[in-house]
């Protein structure tokens, strides 16, 4: 399936949503709340160059968004590579930190409007990122973020999504059940990690996944952006 290719302006919500349980909105980052998709793609490539390595192909660049950082590098070298994962994460890292024009932090139009919205709903606001703590601490720190969220779980800190340990920490460290946040993401990975941690998930349409690839993986709710979610909340 081209997960990539198709419309981008579906809205759905499931017949079974029922906003009133929602305590906590836990967000992804790249792709949902940062638009950030074309710098990761643009810094892995650098990253080959720079070992003059193959250039990976962009679809699995995208494919790889939201693991850890060293397994999804890892997991684009050929196969006689691969015991250069740890090497082109750091050359990655690297370029990351050297290339301003990587390391910017840009929220998608709107999002400043939902978070100060969720706040007066005394929503709990939290991130859920396969980024390290430094990526999200950056993020956090550089950006309206700081204001809004509570409290996040790192990439570095948790197995990769899907696994649910990073949703149920999230849960754990606001004090909450997992059944009372809405997981929100772009991916595959981000839905099917609040799902296995039986939270609710919302899509968006902003990152890497299309509106009519993500039908499948049957979220919650589905949204061209993250500011959509105000009308349903």
């Amino acid at each position: 399936m081209d997960f990539v290719a198709g419309r981008r302006d579906l809205h759905y919500i499931s017949e079974d949503f029922d906003k009133s349980k929602v305590k906590a909105v836990v967000l992804d980052l790249d792709g949902t709340v940062v638009d950030s998709i074309d710098q990761i793609v643009k810094c892995t490539r650098h990253a080959f160059a720079l070992l003059k390595l193959p250039e990976p192909d962009i679809t699995d660049i995208k494919s790889i968004i939201g693991k850890k950082l060293e397994e999804g590098l890892t997991f684009l070298l050929p196969e006689d590579k691969k015991h250069m994962g740890a090497e082109v994460t750091s050359w990655y890292r690297q370029s990351f930190i050297d290339n301003d024009t990587y390391n910017e932090q840009v929220l998608f139009d709107g999002v400043s409007e939902l978070l100060d919205y969720l706040a007066t709903k005394n929503y709990a606001i939290a991130v859920a990122s396969g980024r390290s703590t430094i990526g999200i601490k950056r993020a956090i720190e550089t950006t309206v973020l700081g204001k809004y969220v509570h409290v996040f779980c790192a990439g570095d800190e948790v197995p990769s999504k899907p696994h649910p340990q990073m949703a149920l920490t999230v849960a754990r460290r606001l004090g909450i059940e997992p059944e009372t946040m809405l997981g929100v993401g772009d991916t595959d990975m981000d839905i099917e990690l609040f799902q296995n941690a039986k939270a609710m998930s919302a899509a968006v349409q902003t990152g890497v996944w299309s509106g009519d690839a993500i039908k499948s993986l049957n979220p919650d709710i589905i949204v061209p952006s993250l500011v959509d979610l105000k009308d349903i909340l």
